[in-house]
């Protein structure tokens, strides 16, 4: 077998998407948008057989890490290959520590889109279901050190937990498929006057301004609005990514609450005529109060609702963006990649109809599944990313987990001092700065 460079996108793309695992970051086009920043470049490489033909790709994102000077290869959702062909996956990590060493590089990364283990909705092991070992086993006898089973969201470089939604039963089936709540909050978007709509690179602003509001309100760190424009550029050419928008029509909303409102005090007038019949027995009575007091309190937020939208409608007369997500598709997948939420009017549930508009569309487009892009793998109401676990875990999708990340040292003097020396002089340089002050 023949090990290959510097692929063009139309021959790596054509293996990697019609590769059983596909993904958008084993994609020409992310090597390129990765390669906009000064930190990285990146190559595409492959196995041929006897005939010519890619049996095994990756793309290789290249790093030069800080004071080392030296680089590292990740490969961001592993090799493009049969990982359960043992000779292919030696042949090709063979491949791989040569080109490394070609590199210089000190170890390569990869962190496969293999799943570890089947579980429940609610993180739980299934029962009966067998880990994945073999493969764990194989890649640790070729060399790979396992980085462990991290649960937190932050501690590898991509999630090691995820939902994942099959696309191909029917739009019926899939709202059907998700949990009441959900559907619930589908429909009220729908009713409050939530309206859907594909953005262009002019609204990659407004989702950024946005994408700050929700790391201030939510405690992280944001993306600049460049960031975004060079990732559109580079995928929204080839149908690679999708901005939508979940904007509150305004007017419709104001309509919408006026009508609710005549039906609510048509209710309480209905209710009320029937308490003034004197031959009620004291049992209908209590019923018919105990309907009214609801409907009243109802009556009362719904005015300052109307009110609330009637100010925000003067301001905002063509309507006003809540929400927005990045989708990003590959191969037979879609991924939820980034989202943004604002802080006005989230009971109008704009963050749940955005999503079901997303994967339905992309199931329209021939899609089989939509990826949700990341969770944390304590699923208990204590962790700080529950909320995130719980709105996912809404659209009926399997509770994923990867088999984690996988380093495969070149150079072991370089990977000591990376991973072991540099983290504790940082460390005791923190400290000494700290005695200073």
């Amino acid at each position: 077998m023949k090990f290959v460079t510097n692929l063009s996108a139309e021959r790596f793309n054509t293996f990697a998407a019609s590769h059983q695992k596909n993904h958008f970051l084993q994609s020409y086009e992310w090597g390129v948008f990765k390669s906009k920043s000064p930190d990285w470049s990146f190559d595409t490489v492959g196995l041929e057989d006897k005939d010519g033909n890619l049996v095994a790709g990756a793309l290789v994102l290249i790093r030069f890490l800080p004071i080392i000077k030296r680089p590292f290869l990740y490969v961001p959702r592993g090799y493009i290959i049969d990982f359960n062909d043992p000779q292919l996956l030696q042949t090709f990590t063979e491949a791989m520590r040569q080109y490394a060493k070609s590199k210089k590089a000190i170890f390569i990364k990869i962190d496969p889109d293999i799943k570890y283990v089947d579980r429940t909705v609610d993180g739980e092991k299934v029962e009966g279901a067998a880990p994945n070992n073999e493969l764990l086993q194989t890649l640790t006898n070729l060399g790979y050190r396992h980085l462990g089973f991290t649960q937190d969201f932050d501690s590898s470089i991509q999630p090691r937990y995820t939902f994942r939604l099959d696309l191909t039963p029917s739009e019926k089936d899939l709202l059907q498929g998700c949990h009441s709540k959900t559907r619930y909050n589908i429909k009220v978007a729908q009713k409050k006057g939530i309206e859907i709509v594909e953005g262009n690179r002019e609204d990659l602003k407004t989702f950024e301004a946005i994408m700050r509001v929700t790391g201030e309100r939510d405690g992280f760190l944001t993306r600049p609005l460049s960031y975004f424009e060079d990732m559109y550029d580079t995928l929204a050419p080839n149908e690679m990514c999708k901005l939508y928008l979940a904007k509150l029509n305004t007017k419709q909303a104001l309509a919408n609450i006026e009508e609710e409102l005549a039906q609510t005090e048509q209710s309480i007038s209905n209710l009320q005529a029937q308490l003034q019949n004197k031959e009620l027995n004291e049992k209908k009575r209590q019923k018919l109060q105990n309907k009214l007091e609801p409907e009243a309190n109802k009556l009362k937020n719904l005015t300052q609702q109307k009110e609330e939208l009637q100010k925000l409608y003067e301001e905002h007369p063509t309507g006003i963006t809540m929400s927005g997500i990045i989708a990003t598709y590959f191969g037979n997948k879609s991924w939820y990649l980034y989202g943004a939420s604002d802080n006005v009017y989230r009971e109008f549930m704009p963050n749940y109809y955005i999503q079901w508009q997303a994967f339905t569309e992309a199931k329209k487009a021939g899609y089989e599944i939509y990826d949700f892009f990341g969770i944390s793998g304590k699923t208990d109401e204590s962790d700080p990313l529950y909320g995130l676990y719980r709105f996912k875990k809404g659209f009926g999708g399997d509770f994923t987990e990867f088999i984690g990340e996988f380093d495969y040292v070149i150079d072991p003097i370089g990977y000591f001092a990376w991973t072991k020396l540099l983290p504790q002089f940082k460390k005791f340089k923190k400290k000494l700065r700290q005695k200073k002050h």
